[in-house]
């Protein structure tokens, strides 16, 4: 079942132990506990509940307007719901800020384009700099360099 099928239901949670009851959803668009421990706490988090209540995904963003974190449940994924809940956001934070940023691997510059994200900048070895490990993309390769890219509301 697509997105646009049935109406979703967007959760905003707000208790630090209600999000990390998200855990599995968190590390898959970031695996590392330590980060996503970092941004956690003081950023906004939402979840995409489907039309009878299953989670589809979440999204955490932080204070300038930077999604954190993005991931729809695997078996959901490729159905249009990571656009949907992009496209959420991007109505909820309209008036808000001036843009949207994300910061992802090479592997993920591609969907975020799809969805209206345009290259802003690159960190330099910001994995390698950041993690306590190697991260690796989906495809097996290994990430070092963060792409920034944005959507003007």
């Amino acid at each position: 079942m697509k997105p646009d099928d049935h109406t979703s239901i967007i959760e905003p949670i707000a208790a630090l132990q209600a999000k990390w009851a998200f855990r599995e959803l968190l590390l898959l668009a970031d695996p590392s506990e330590e980060m996503v421990g970092r941004y956690l706490p003081g950023g906004e988090m939402f979840v995409w509940r489907d039309e009878v209540g299953n989670v589809v995904g979440e999204a955490v963003v932080d204070g300038p307007g930077e999604v954190k974190n993005l991931a729809v449940v695997p078996h959901r994924q490729g159905q249009g719901w990571g656009r949907r809940m992009l496209d959420d956001l991007c109505g909820h934070y309209k008036g808000m800020f001036p843009v949207l940023t994300v910061g992802t691997s090479d592997g993920g510059v591609g969907f975020y384009e799809r969805c209206g994200f345009r290259y802003f900048r690159t960190i330099r070895g910001f994995f390698a700099d950041n993690y306590p490990g190697p991260v690796i993309d989906g495809d097996g390769s290994l990430c070092t360099d963060m792409i920034v890219l944005m959507r003007r509301l």
